[in-house]
């Protein structure tokens, strides 16, 4: 190892780098979850007990869209327990401000709203910066994060309106601080209102809290929960703080499996370079390991010598990369707490599991040399008397065994895909995908003749370029083993950009299929909140002359029922126009005339429920309002919004009381753009939502899974770094092997810059195959992840030709890089040095 620095650094570097994100992995998930539980605990800081309405159950559902509110006559209750000192209500919920820039504050992080209560003891975690607190119902405070994003400060009017409560402009009167000297708790924004205006804004109500903190020393839950009853949950201000903390630290869970995933797929990329590298040294290396049998060395001796120096550079690659990956983890977690979480002050933590990056990366070092070292024991001590010569081996071998592979993943995939697995197809399938890959991998060398002839033919019109063919299908295990590591990072990123082009390609045939209208309200979802417009804008825009219909859709989700089980409900002003823009028809039943205690549902659904016209079905709202309702109508050809129409009336109980999308249908020779342009100007006001056609809708939905792929893209370019740094050990070692081959070349003539060619072409071949081979087997990943899927209505399969069409051109860059070095090596050798050599 001494005497080869280089080949150390090398080899090193790729298990470095797979060491350090799985090391950072864990000490961004540990020190953000620490982080946070240490602020929530803050928050919670002398709080005995905390009292909650009870959830109606279903999904999750924002904290203003709870089915119940805490009375002010609970509150007097839970005051007049004996253990209880002092009882505060609190309103929370979210609400939505607009900022200065006429835009949503707070898109991503919601803004939260509260209730201020003046008085001793109470808002004790908040520090007034500037002004005071909101005495009027028509003023507020806001924190310091809201007014850097909005662009407010105090006397400036801000307009601020929710689920329940139309816009309403309020004067800022204060700005304060959270404990701690932060800016926001963990990223959102907040407005602090008098509690009569926070109840109007958050619940709809007078005298009803979202939550009471109890005061007390010796205060019991058990003795607060009689006294309320069993409509309310009573915690302790720990397991208060405890579930919070839950909720917030997902961000950085989330992150932290991103991270630890990427980190694996390094390691798995990391086993071809060490592999290869040490096989190629092992061959460099006959003779002399042959002279050392001759002289009496074991076997066991030889393969203990190759086995430590794998050990020595995995311990010392490792620590390495521990060090970098805690490093990595506290920068993450400082840009996660700035970005994502509002300047939370991050406290670091190092877990004991971090070691195991350490295990990991020693283990994977080992491992990988562990056949190289036993082939270098095999080396009979003859060899020591003749120059090495290392014919490729044959490869019946590794061929049969990886169409057996292969196969077995086909024939699960083809199970699966067939229903024939019992239930667990999708299970079946993508075990069957990751079984076929591996055959795949196996298959790569026998692959490799064919198609870096076909790639080299292409590269091969000069000299030095048919040499470079040569030499890069001379060795098809060497080959496939350096194009490996690079075909895996392609073929990930490949499948999953087909999934992305799949989903947009069923979004818009979807659209197509069933879609009649010309022009659609919408908006992206933003975090946390949900796009919606007023009522009186949507009468605006059926008011426009050139607008023959509008179809208007309100939805909710948030803990709605049917007969106990969760259920998407929807609603329309006008059900029969929503239908006609949909492209649904009535099977059963009229829609004409849809009255409050009836319900119409679309047939996929009634089935899946065992329903029929006529029947009665129990409905549960969000705010836990129960009616029994008849189904009157069952529509058929109906895909866009499956689920369970209601009443205009029933409306009033959703927790967003809005519209969320309008459908919009011009007269026949009408300008679409110029509707478009007006409803553009209706909706100046209305800063969650914008007008677009049919291909932008598809576009605005679809936008987040461009920014899910753009940060995978990125994520994936340390597969193709380590595939890079395997290239070049490849060629770097190739180079050495070859030392009398390029001196004799250089001797008959061969000029310099034809053997930097030779080698850069060679270096390419590589690139190309193992992108080629990558971008094959991501489309084969991609199709069959959308065939499995295609029952749950990923019904279109499309290529992203624009990204396949990069990726090959990032290929051949990412192989010209690779060729720097090794082809300056290569074009330095002395030519009467490297004939004598050995």
């Amino acid at each position: 190892m001494a005497s080869r620095k280089a080949r150390l650094v090398l080899t090193s570097l790729a298990v470095v780098l797979g060491t350090m994100f799985v090391a950072a992995a864990m000490v961004l998930t540990a020190t953000m979850e620490k982080s946070v539980s240490g602020v929530i605990a803050d928050a919670y800081t002398g709080v005995d007990a905390v009292v909650t309405p009870e959830t109606t159950g279903g999904f999750d559902q924002p904290a203003n869209a709870a089915a119940q509110n805490i009375p002010a006559e609970t509150v007097e209750a839970i005051r007049a327990v004996d253990s209880v000192e002092r009882a505060d209500g609190a309103v929370e919920g979210q609400v939505n401000a607009i900022g200065d820039n006429g835009k949503l504050v707070g898109t991503f992080a919601p803004t939260i709203g509260l209730n201020w209560e003046s008085g001793e003891g109470q808002n004790d975690y908040l520090t007034m910066r500037e002004g005071r607190g909101p005495e009027a119902d028509d003023e507020v405070a806001v924190s310091a994060k809201f007014a850097a994003d909005s662009g407010y400060g105090v006397g400036d009017t801000v307009t601020v309106y929710s689920y329940t409560a139309d816009r309403t402009d309020f004067e800022i009167v204060g700005v304060y601080g959270l404990s701690g000297d932060r800016d926001s708790l963990a990223g959102e924004t907040q407005v602090a209102f008098t509690t009569p205006a926070a109840q109007q804004m958050m619940t709809g109500g007078e005298d009803v809290y979202t939550s009471v903190y109890v005061y007390g020393d010796e205060v019991s839950t058990e003795a607060v929960a009689d006294a309320i009853g069993s409509d309310f949950k009573v915690q302790t201000g720990e397991q208060a703080s405890e579930e919070a903390a839950q909720g917030f630290a997902a961000v950085s869970d989330f992150m932290g499996y991103i991270f630890l995933g990427f980190g694996l797929v390094a390691v798995f990329v990391s086993i071809f370079l060490i592999i290869n590298t040490f096989t190629i040294i092992v061959a460099q290396r006959q003779r002399e390991l042959a002279l050392l049998r001759a002289i009496g060395a074991g076997r066991g001796q030889v393969v203990r010598s190759v086995l430590t120096e794998a050990v020595v550079i995995g311990v010392i690659a490792s620590i390495l990369g521990l060090g970098l990956g805690l490093l990595l983890g506290w920068g993450l977690s400082e840009i996660v707490s700035s970005t994502m979480m509002g300047g939370l002050p991050v406290t670091l933590l190092i877990p004991a599991t971090t070691l195991w990056a350490l295990a990991v990366g020693i283990g994977v070092t080992v491992l990988s040399a562990l056949v190289p070292a036993v082939k270098a024991s095999g080396v009979p001590p003859v060899a020591a008397m003749r120059q090495a010569v290392n014919p490729p081996k044959p490869l019946r071998g590794i061929t049969i065994a990886g169409a057996i592979v292969f196969a077995a993943g086909g024939v699960l995939m083809a199970l699966g895909l067939t229903d024939n697995l019992g239930g667990e197809e999708l299970t079946g399938i993508l075990t069957g995908v990751g079984i076929a890959f591996v055959g795949v991998t196996m298959l790569t060398p026998i692959l490799s003749r064919p198609l870096v002839a076909l790639l080299g033919a292409v590269m091969s019109w000069s000299f030095s370029g048919r040499l470079g063919k040569l030499n890069a299908g001379r060795n098809p295990r060497r080959t496939a083993i350096t194009a490996s590591a690079l075909m895996i990072a392609v073929a990930l990123i490949t499948g999953i950009a087909t999934l992305v082009s799949s989903i947009k390609a069923t979004t818009s045939e979807v659209l197509d299929l069933n879609l009649n209208s010309d022009l659609i309200v919408s908006g992206a979802q933003g975090g946390a909140n949900i796009p919606s417009f007023s009522p009186q804008t949507l009468e605006e825009i059926r008011a426009l002359p050139e607008v023959e219909s509008v179809g208007d859709v309100y939805m909710d989700f948030f803990g709605t029922r049917v007969d106990g089980q969760d259920a998407m409900l929807a609603s329309s002003e006008d059900l029969e126009s929503a239908l006609e823009v949909f492209g649904g028809t009535v099977a059963e039943g009229s829609v004409a005339d849809l009255a409050p205690d009836t319900v119409v549902v679309d047939e996929g659904t009634a089935e899946d429920r065992g329903v029929a016209l006529g029947d009665t079905v129990e409905v549960t709202f969000a705010d836990g309002q129960t009616e029994e309702l008849e189904i009157t109508a069952i529509l058929e050809g109906y895909d866009l919004t499956n689920g369970w129409w209601v009443a205009p009336e029933q409306i009033e109980h959703f927790t967003l009381p809005k519209p969320m999308q309008a459908y919009i249908s011009v007269e026949e020779g009408a300008d679409v753009e110029a509707v478009q342009e007006e409803v553009d100007e209706i909706l100046a006001d209305e800063p969650e939502v914008s007008v677009t056609n049919n291909a932008q809708f598809v576009e605005q939905q679809t936008s987040g899974l461009d920014t899910i792929l753009a940060a995978v893209q990125i994520l994936l370019a340390l597969a193709m770094i380590i595939a890079v740094i395997g290239v070049v050990n490849t060629l770097v070692l190739s180079v050495l092997e070859r030392t009398r081959e390029l001196g004799l070349l250089r001797a008959v003539g061969m000029t310099r810059g034809q053997v930097r060619r030779m080698i850069t072409v060679e270096s390419v071949i590589i690139c190309v195959f193992g992108a080629v081979l990558g971008i094959a087997v991501g489309i084969g990943l991609g199709w069959t992840v959308q065939q499995a899927l295609e029952d749950e209505g990923l019904s279109s399969f499309a290529l992203p030709w624009g990204l396949i069409a990069i990726y090959l051109v990032a290929a051949v860059i990412v192989g010209l890089l690779a060729a720097i070095a090794p082809a300056a090596r290569a074009a330095k050798l002395n030519v009467l040095g490297a004939i004598a050599y050995e």
